[in-house]
């Protein structure tokens, strides 16, 4: 009830008193106050069932009459993954600013998983959480890249494998909090490769600066480093050797929300990133063009 008040910034009071109410009109209990956390009853969970599907469709009229029209929205909210709002996004929101009059950027994990959009916190979101494969969702391919060794200058690595780097030095890891962090954990438990547990990072700023300082290497990815603005005199890039791991971002949205939208979005999206962070990519890590070259292909 106190997270629910708190989204639509009202009492907790005025949220129990208005559940309490619809419960009275109903004549049935929709709510399983004996259970904690609370549950919804059957008959809770066909209510909320339809409830979403009405305000699907009054969302969905509502985009159609604003863009019919050619008026800007009155607020277009997104998700961004934090490596995108900060490197791409900028430009991205230079290129669509007359779409809405107002816009709300979110970056965190909160409003770039799947359940953000699920739960129409958000209208559009460019994310890296693949568990939008699970749910009917629009999804277009934004970007790819490849997961990379990101180690100190003064170290040369060329050539180590994972085991090896782990020996010579600590992995500086990410938080197991984060896609990213998830991805690469999973990652290693499927090469079989033990690595000490050292050092544990929620951001990735800190994570580049403990690899900048030379404790440690990391496995990042190009456009996740590029957001710390990394020195070429401080830190170095190396492929993964032996069997890759890629992260892709897409550009999400809800079947009842604008198709037509979702793609200039995507769209500007890829825009974004060609023009603007891939040279500087291609100056951290020349041989990063043979792989986009190859997806460009």
């Amino acid at each position: 009830m106190s997270r629910a008040a708190e989204r639509l910034e009202l009492s907790q009071s005025a949220v129990s008193q208005a559940i309490s109410s619809l419960e009275a009109t109903l004549g049935r209990p929709l709510i399983d106050r004996s259970v904690r956390p609370l549950r919804l009853t059957l008959a809770g969970t066909a209510f909320y069932k339809k409830a979403i599907e009405l305000l699907d469709r009054a969302r969905e009229l509502e985009q159609v009459v604003e863009l019919d029209l050619n008026k800007p929205l009155p607020i277009l909210r997104i998700g961004m993954v934090d490596s995108f709002a900060a490197t791409a996004g900028p430009h991205l929101v230079k290129e669509l600013d007359a779409v809405a009059a107002q816009w709300t950027v979110g970056s965190g994990v909160n409003d770039t998983s799947v359940r953000a959009l699920l739960e129409r916190r958000v209208d559009f979101m460019i994310t890296s959480d693949d568990t939008f494969k699970q749910h009917d969702l629009i999804a277009l391919p934004v970007f790819e890249e490849p997961y990379v060794i990101v180690a100190p200058s003064s170290v040369d690595v060329s050539g180590k494998g994972l085991d090896t780097l782990g020996t010579d030095m600590a992995l500086i890891r990410y938080s197991p909090r984060s896609f990213i962090g998830r991805q690469i954990e999973g990652y290693l438990q499927r090469r079989s490769v033990n690595l000490q547990h050292r050092y544990d990072l929620d951001t990735s700023d800190a994570v580049m600066a403990m690899v900048s300082a030379g404790i440690g290497w990391t496995i990042t990815t190009p456009l996740v480093a590029l957001k710390s603005k990394p020195s070429p005199k401080q830190v170095r890039f190396y492929p993964i050797s032996g069997r890759p791991l890629k992260r892709a971002l897409h550009l999400l949205a809800r079947k009842s929300e604008s198709a037509e939208l979702a793609q200039r979005i995507a769209s500007a999206a890829r825009d974004a990133l060609i023009r603007f962070c891939f040279p500087d990519l291609l100056k951290l890590a020349p041989w990063l063009g043979e792989h986009f070259q190859r997806k460009a292909a």
